[in-house]
């Protein structure tokens, strides 16, 4: 497996962090790992340069991350769901 760096700004870290906190995910690393593979960013870097997601401004990071913050409250409300239903009180 190869091993990467990237830099965030605090607050989105703090997020990151949080959903490993709650039990949305094992690692950070597993969390970007899953969010390359559902926000289809490895298809889409296979895709003609056209379909391409830039993200050049903060405005843009800060956009794709709330769509990673909406995909780990839904994840983290289906592990509960799913967790209630396999273990009821």
């Amino acid at each position: 497996m190869t091993t990467i760096n990237i830099s965030l700004p605090t607050n989105m870290y703090k997020d990151v962090k949080r959903a490993v906190k709650v039990g949305s995910y094992a690692s950070i690393s597993e969390m970007i790992r899953d969010s390359a593979e559902e926000d289809e960013i490895l298809e889409t870097a296979a895709t003609p340069d056209d379909n391409d997601e830039v993200w050049e401004t903060e405005e843009d990071i800060t956009r794709g991350f709330e769509k990673l913050r909406k995909k780990i409250k839904s994840k983290s409300v289906k592990n509960k769901t799913k967790r209630y239903i396999q273990h009821p009180i």
